[in-house]
């Protein structure tokens, strides 16, 4: 029994990446380290950093509350963690200090150019971990 690591971010995509890891789960026994990873704010970015920072982790408990209450009967353990780092660089980290079996993320499906050009949070994992990575199309 392991760990998968799933990057949520309220998304259509994310939702979809969210109800694969539950399918796996039932089957494997994992539970599911559900990560909100965000970039920190910038001074480049305008406006007093410290009230950028405050929206953005509210925002990240709000998508973390909603993605556990999507849980709700299915039997699954799972625990959300926010991290100040690139989502890419936050599942990553994750990922590897708990030995997770796998990182489950969704794709909006941008072709592999523009992903590597936009800087695609899948593009990343796929080229920079060890982890196993599987990605979900949005629906």
């Amino acid at each position: 029994m392991g760990e998968l690591v799933i990057g949520y971010d309220g998304s259509d995509c994310a939702k979809a990446a969210l109800a694969k890891a539950v399918e796996l789960a039932k089957v494997t026994g994992d539970g599911l380290a559900i990560v909100f990873g965000y970039e920190p704010p910038s001074m480049r970015a305008g406006g007093p950093v410290g009230y950028q920072r405050d929206a953005i982790e509210a925002i990240g408990r709000e998508r973390m509350a909603e993605a556990m209450a999507s849980l709700e009967g299915t039997g699954v353990t799972a625990e959300t963690i926010e991290i100040e780092e690139l989502p890419a660089d936050a599942l990553i980290d994750v990922a590897e200090q708990r030995g997770a079996s796998m990182i489950v993320i969704g794709t909006r499906g941008e072709s592999p150019v523009v992903g590597a050009i936009l800087g695609s949070t899948a593009y990343k994992l796929l080229h920079r971990t060890t982890v196993p990575v599987l990605v979900v199309p949005a629906p």
